[in-house]
């Protein structure tokens, strides 16, 4: 069972990613598409000042866990292409994780 947080977002920890699949441009550019929603669906509460759940941050963490561990795996040949993007997604996740934090310190 899958339970969802205000947001939207599942607790599912990570993705799924098939990086090896002969399909992967298909599915890569679903797993994009599913990350960008989630991330938007995050920053649109930050936006709005509303506090972000801990569901949302721990998919946030895990997401970077993911990218970081897969970016990391030398037993994979990452094209610079999807190099590039990898290192968007962690860009775009740690500035609405500073927003996030800048946000929650100003309330307090």
């Amino acid at each position: 069972m899958t339970s969802h947080s205000r947001s939207g977002l599942s607790k599912r920890a990570a993705l799924e990613f098939p990086i090896n699949s002969g399909q992967g441009g298909l599915r890569l550019d679903h797993f994009l598409l599913d990350f960008t929603q989630k991330l938007d669906a995050i920053a649109t509460l930050e936006s709005r000042g509303e506090t972000v759940d801990a569901d949302s941050r721990e998919w946030m963490a895990s997401q970077v866990n993911f990218i970081v561990e897969l970016i990391g795996n030398e037993s994979l040949a990452l094209d610079d292409d999807l190099r590039s993007k990898l290192l968007q997604m962690l860009l775009s996740i740690a500035n609405l994780n500073e927003r996030i934090r800048s946000q929650s310190s100003v309330s307090h």
